[in-house]
C-alpha cells in the first residue's frame, strides 16, 4: 500500500517536472526568437520559471491558511502584485549579475521587463482567483456535507422514534389481552406471553439501517398473528397471499406489521362474529406492492382517516423515499383497504 502511494507521488512529481521543463523550453524558444543566444535564453527562462513556481507555491500556501472575505479580495490582488514585483526584480538582479558583460542581452532584459511583469501578473492573478474560488467551493461542499449529515441524523432519530412509538402501541394492547386472559384462561395467557416475548426479542434486535428479506419479515408477521389469534380466537381469520418471487425482495424491517395490526384491530372493532383480514404481496415492475383489507362497520364509529399506525407508516415512507404517493387508503362498501408500494431499486445503505 505504501509502495503504491510512493509510486503515485513520484509519478505526480515527474509530471510536474516535465511540465516545468516544457514551459522553460518554450519560454527559451520565444526569447531566442529575439536573437538571444540559446545559452542566455535557457538560463533566463529556467530562472524565471523557477521563481514563478516559488511564487505560485507561496500563493497556494497563503490562501490555504487564510482566505480573504468577498469584501477583501483586494488583498489577493495586493499579494499578486507583490509577488510579481518580487519575481521580476529578483530575476533582473540575478541575470544582470550573471551576464553583466553581455550588453546586448542586458538591453533585451531591460526592454522585456514590462512584458514579463504583465505576463507574471496575469499568471499570478488567475492562479489567485482559482485558489480562492476552489477554497470557497470546498467550504461550501463541507457545509453541504454537514447539512446532509445533520439531516440524516434527524431523519434517523425520527425513524427510531416512530419505531419506539409503534412497539409500545402493540405491547400495551397485548398486555391488556394477557391481563384479561389470566383469570379465565391461564394457559392461553401463558402461551401469549411466550409468543409475545419471542416477537419482541426479534424486533428489538433489528438494525434500523438494514433491510430484510420479505420471507424474514413474514416470519415476524406470523409471530404477530399467532399472538392476535390467541387474543381473538376463532373470530380472526387471515388470508395471506405471497408470490414466490416476492420472498427474495428486501424491505425495511417491520414496515408491514403496523398496517396488519390496524387491519386486525379495526376489522374486529364492533364485530362479534368471524372476521377475515386479507393481505397480499406481489411484485409490480420495480415495486413490492402490499395490499391489506378488512371489513369495518361505519355505525360503530370506525374512522375513515389515517390512524396512528398508518400515520407512522406514511411518515416513515416519506423519510425513506421522499415521496407521498406510496401509501393509499380506501373505504368502500364496508371494506377498508390499504395499498403500499415499496421501491426496490434504491440505495438501502443510506436510508433506514
Amino acid at each position: 500500500m505504501i509502495g503504491i502511494f510512493l509510486q503515485k507521488k513520484a509519478y505526480n512529481w515527474l509530471k510536474l517536472l516535465a511540465g516545468l521543463v516544457s514551459l522553460a523550453l518554450f519560454v527559451a524558444w520565444v526569447i531566442h526568437r529575439y536573437d538571444i543566444p540559446w545559452k542566455y535564453a535557457l538560463v533566463d527562462a529556467g530562472l524565471h520559471v523557477l521563481f514563478a513556481l516559488i511564487g505560485l507555491m507561496v500563493l497556494e500556501n497563503s490562501f490555504r491558511y487564510y482566505l480573504p472575505s468577498r469584501s477583501l479580495t483586494w488583498q489577493g490582488l495586493v499579494l499578486t502584485f507583490i509577488l510579481t514585483a518580487g519575481v521580476v526584480i529578483t530575476g533582473q538582479y540575478a541575470l544582470e549579475y550573471l551576464f553583466k558583460s553581455q550588453l546586448d542581452y542586458l538591453d533585451f532584459l531591460h526592454q522585456a521587463v514590462w512584458v514579463r511583469s504583465l505576463l507574471l501578473m496575469v499568471l499570478f492573478g488567475c492562479f489567485t482567483l482559482l485558489v480562492i474560488y476552489h477554497a470557497r467551493l470546498e467550504d461550501q461542499l463541507k457545509i453541504m456535507r454537514m447539512e446532509d449529515q445533520v439531516e440524516n441524523m434527524a431523519k434517523d432519530a425520527e425513524l427510531y422514534q416512530l419505531r419506539q412509538q409503534l412497539q409500545p402501541h402493540f405491547l400495551f394492547n397485548s398486555l391488556n389481552s394477557i391481563n384479561a386472559l389470566i383469570g379465565r384462561n391461564p394457559e392461553k395467557a401463558r402461551k401469549m406471553v411466550l409468543q409475545l416475548s419471542e416477537f419482541l426479542r426479534g424486533t428489538i434486535r433489528k438494525d434500523e439501517k438494514k433491510w430484510i428479506s420479505v420471507s424474514e419479515e413474514m416470519e415476524y408477521l406470523q409471530l404477530f398473528l399467532n399472538i392476535e389469534k390467541i387474543r381473538f380466537g376463532e373470530r380472526l381469520k387471515v388470508d395471506l397471499k405471497v408470490d414466490e418471487e416476492v420472498e427474495r425482495l428486501d424491505i425495511p424491517p417491520l414496515l408491514i406489521q403496523p398496517l396488519l395490526e390496524n387491519a386486525v384491530k379495526h376489522g374486529l372493532n364492533g364485530s362479534t362474529g368471524e372476521v377475515t383480514v386479507e393481505m397480499s404481496l406481489r411484485k409490480a415492475e420495480s415495486y413490492l406492492e402490499v395490499m391489506l383489507s378488512n371489513p369495518y362497520d361505519p355505525s360503530v364509529g370506525h374512522s375513515r382517516g389515517l390512524g396512528f399506525g398508518l400515520d407512522a407508516v406514511t411518515r416513515r415512507l416519506y423519510l425513506l423515499f421522499g415521496r407521498h404517493d406510496l401509501l393509499k387508503v380506501s373505504a368502500k362498501e364496508n371494506v377498508y383497504t390499504v395499498w403500499m408500494k415499496i421501491p426496490q431499486f434504491y440505495d438501502q445503505d443510506n436510508n433506514n
